[in-house]
């Protein structure tokens, strides 16, 4: 099921690399927005996954007609199949809480659940879901 919303909050957020790479020409309307999980930190990586919880994430929501063009893209880079046992991430519609205080539903990508206990065990928690901030207050402490 295609939506023409995506909610992102990780290195797809406006200004970010792959947000320029594969979101900015197709011009979506975007959306201050949150949703419910937990973010990881993979150090190893050096970007953000999120866990299914009760946590709050912080992101944005593009929407956009050109989202059938956009998905499979990102599919790709996301490492996401439809399969859970052989996708990195995988891809859900999820509520999303727009900052008027409407929720809408939006395609997101998070960890798969099945692999829950190493994320837990190898990546680093940033408990506001805000990876902007986290990016922010990495660099400025180098």
């Amino acid at each position: 099921m295609y939506l023409n919303n995506l909610f992102v909050y990780g290195t797809l957020l406006p200004g970010l690399e792959n947000y320029q790479r594969f979101v900015e020409n197709y011009k979506p309307v975007v959306y201050v927005a949150k949703a419910k999980g937990v973010m990881y930190y993979l150090p190893e990586d050096g970007y953000p996954v999120v866990l299914s919880g009760e946590g709050e994430i912080k992101g944005v929501m593009f929407d956009t007609r050109e989202m059938p063009v956009i998905l499979p893209q990102i599919d790709e880079i996301q490492k996401y199949t439809g399969v859970e046992s052989q996708s990195h991430l995988i891809r859900e519609i999820k509520d999303v809480v727009l900052e008027s205080g409407e929720t809408v539903k939006a395609h997101m990508y998070l960890w798969p659940p099945s692999k829950a206990q190493w994320l837990r065990e190898n990546a680093q928690v940033i408990p506001d879901g805000d990876w902007a901030k986290f990016l922010k207050e990495k660099l400025a402490s180098k």
